[in-house]
């Protein structure tokens, strides 16, 4: 059951009660990310994550940290291009905790000189360490080369000048700023009641007053570009991207079984080709990344430097095939069911339950009902599949970037000759 609260302080309160089940989980949402910074305040958003769990005026960071632990439970947060999420789960007995640890969180924090630095130089090793990682950095890389006119494509650690060019007040005026009652959404799933969730968020979280209007997010431009960067290492790592549906479009189921095709798992199109047919490849996966005004389409391949060429031919080939040939009822209705499947059995977790309805509501203003997302996937039809593939998966639309032990030169004829 689905219930809806908004209160005097702004904060919207979303819940859905599941019966029978032992765990609760409840999330803050703040309805700011990298896409609403400046670019001198780059990547503050993620270091206000990090930085609440310091201390609270009632809680140290390691009370913090002990907090849910201590009963078994889980504390986190995550912050992405367009919100910041902090969550706990636990015991449904322990759902006060939840929400008063969050409530401190949220509403309380306080930054201390010496924990500012700290973290700051906590995060400059995370930036230095996602850099050696090329498969994830790849990634900040190409979102931030095809949204190159955007915030949405800043990296959302910031960069290492943003970082070290950011004031402790600048992070302070912008936690009182964000984390404020109408920017702020808190969604709970579990076995709970709806009027005991409003009424310990009301007692624990105390958010300053809204000052608005929020940062005005303008649709980005997607840039097909074609790059590659020398990096040392034992793979050359490929992505190639299309301008896609947003999570708001009507078309986004069809979207979501397209991604399924294409590169979804062991069954998709480019799976098969690459590392089965030809084993060009150990991992290549495809993925739908949406946001409210625009999404991306991202095929991801790490292959031996040497057999770039190959592999951009078989997904040049693959990609043709689709935009060419409808897909039989069989081969669709195998890919809708991966869809459905991978909806429902993530409706009976109840963190990913919380999660879509947090999402939704900042998203659509509404409920969202699993039974109405799998109704969607289920009615997307071959020809609609079809004919998003033949409008996203253009040549002249897709952007290419490698990253990786080859040479500049002659890579770069390859991917230019696409």
């Amino acid at each position: 059951m689905f219930k809806k609260s908004v209160l005097d302080s702004g904060i919207t309160v979303v819940t859905e009660t599941h019966r029978y089940n032992r765990s609760v989980s409840v999330g803050a949402f703040i309805k700011t990310g990298t896409r609403d910074e400046s670019k001198r305040t780059m990547g503050v958003s993620h270091f206000l994550e990090h930085l609440v769990f310091k201390g609270t005026r009632r809680r140290s960071s390691s009370e913090i940290s002990r907090s849910l632990e201590a009963v078994g439970g889980d504390l986190n947060a995550f912050t992405t291009r367009e919100y910041t999420c902090f969550h706990a789960t636990s015991l449904r007995e322990n759902l006060k905790l939840d929400i008063d640890v969050l409530g401190d969180l949220v509403s309380q924090a306080r930054f201390s000189p010496r924990d500012f630095e700290r973290e700051r130089n906590v995060i400059l090793q995370e930036i230095a360490m996602t850099e050696d990682n090329v498969e994830e950095y790849i990634f900040d890389v190409f979102f931030e080369k095809v949204y190159n006119r955007s915030s949405l494509g800043w990296p959302i650690l910031g960069t290492e000048e943003s970082l070290r060019g950011m004031s402790r007040a600048e992070v302070l005026r912008y936690y009182r700023d964000h984390y404020a009652g109408k920017n702020t959404i808190v969604a709970a799933a579990g076995d709970l009641e709806h009027d005991e969730v409003v009424e310990l968020v009301e007692k624990h979280f105390k958010p300053k007053k809204f000052k608005g209007p929020r940062k005005s997010r303008k649709e980005p431009v997607f840039n097909p570009l074609r790059e590659v960067i020398e990096k040392p290492g034992e793979q050359a790592h490929i992505i190639a991207g299309f301008d896609a549906v947003s999570f708001t479009d009507k078309r986004r189921f069809e979207a979501f079984v397209l991604n399924s095709v294409l590169g979804g798992g062991m069954s998709s199109r480019l799976y098969q080709s690459i590392r089965e047919r030809k084993g060009l490849a150990y991992t290549v996966y495809s993925n739908l990344t949406t946001f409210t005004d625009c999404g991306t389409l991202t095929v991801y391949v790490g292959t031996d430097g040497k057999s770039v060429e190959t592999v951009m031919d078989v997904l040049v080939q693959d990609l043709k095939l689709l935009r060419k040939k409808k897909l039989n009822e069989k081969g669709l209705d195998l890919f809708k069911q991966q869809v459905r499947g991978g909806i429902l059995m993530g409706a009976d977790d109840m963190e990913n339950r919380m999660s879509s309805l947090g999402v939704n509501e900042m998203t659509f203003g509404k409920y969202m009902p699993v039974d109405e997302v799998v109704e969607g996937v289920m009615a997307v039809s071959a020809k609609g599949v079809l004919e998003l593939a033949q409008e996203l998966l253009l040549p002249e639309k897709m952007a290419v970037l490698v990253m990786g032990p080859v040479k500049v030169s002659e890579t770069e004829k390859v991917i230019q000759n696409l």
